[in-house]
Order: C-alpha cells, then sequence, then structure tokens
C-alpha cells in the first residue's frame, strides 16, 4: 500500500516541479540530424552555451525519445534557434505533424541539416553524454555557426503558450 501513495506523491511533485519550471521562460529550437537520406529534428527549450574555449553548447534529450539513438548512432547534428514567425516549425517537431512539413534544410558538407531561416544555427559534432535521470544530456562541440546580419525577433516558451520576443529599439 505505501509503494502506491509514494509512486503518487512522485507522480504529482513530477507535474508540479514540471509546472513551475514551466513559467521561466526559455527559447525554442530544433536539434536536427540526417539518417539514410531523412532529416530527424525534434523541437527543445533544454539548450545552453556551456563553453567559448571549445565551443560547446548541450541540449538535453528525453531517453525514451525517437530522436536519441539516431543522433547517438549519427554523431552530427545541429541546434537551431527559431525566430518568432517559426512557430508551425515548432509545432511539427513537438509532435503535433502538420500535413506538409513546414522546414525547409541546407547541409553542411558534413551532412548535417541546418534550418533555412532559423535565427541562427549551430553544426557540432557530439563531444560527450550524460545520461540524468530520463534526459541524456548531449554536449555538442561547435563545428560551423550561422545567422543573419541581424537578429530576428525569438520565438519564446513559458506557461505552455509561445509569445514572440521584440528587439529592443
Amino acid at each position: 500500500m505505501s509503494q502506491l501513495i509514494w509512486s503518487y506523491r512522485m507522480t504529482t511533485q513530477q507535474q508540479h516541479f514540471r509546472s513551475l519550471m514551466g513559467r521561466m521562460v526559455t527559447g525554442v529550437t530544433v536539434i536536427a540530424t540526417q539518417s539514410s537520406d531523412s532529416v530527424f529534428a525534434m523541437t527543445a527549450n533544454a539548450v545552453t552555451s556551456v563553453s567559448l574555449e571549445p565551443l560547446i553548447l548541450l541540449a538535453c534529450i528525453r531517453n525514451e525519445s525517437r530522436m536519441l539513438p539516431v543522433l547517438l548512432k549519427e554523431k552530427n547534428f545541429s541546434v537551431n534557434i527559431l525566430a518568432a514567425d517559426q512557430d508551425a516549425i515548432s509545432r511539427h517537431y513537438s509532435g503535433k505533424f502538420l500535413d506538409q512539413c513546414p522546414a525547409s534544410w541546407q547541409f553542411t558538407k558534413q551532412g548535417t541539416p541546418l534550418l533555412e531561416g532559423a535565427n541562427a544555427s549551430f553544426a557540432c559534432v557530439i563531444h560527450s553524454t550524460q545520461t540524468m535521470g530520463d534526459h541524456t544530456v548531449v554536449y555538442g562541440q561547435v563545428d560551423s555557426m550561422c545567422g543573419g546580419n541581424l537578429a530576428s525577433p525569438a520565438l519564446v516558451y513559458a506557461s505552455g503558450r509561445y509569445a514572440n520576443l521584440p528587439l529592443a529599439a
């Protein structure tokens, strides 16, 4: 009986934790890799810079995701920071698939897909990984990066909603 109560409390705690953490405004990215001539991509907001020397970023990916084994096999991936007008792309790669994919891709010499129109894109090679609970932290060493001369307004996410973050004048 106590095992069932503990399990229920954990579920409630996890839901509460997720709800409270969801209040933090995050940027929205799409992580992508290519395998067998197909682009595999997912929306992620648990992405951050780690180091300037060497250039390293990290992305947290759920262990049960379809993306993780493909990413670990291919080693090359991109992190694409979405612009305010790319919420349909975010929704598509978060599992709310549209009839037609709204994304267009360019490819690096290594075959890493970069999202056209993204605010910024980083082509990475897996530097290391670390399993942490129900996610794997993937550390990517940046091979190349690109972005327009001027940043576009950013797509952000908080409390279960997308918003645009206009640029300061």
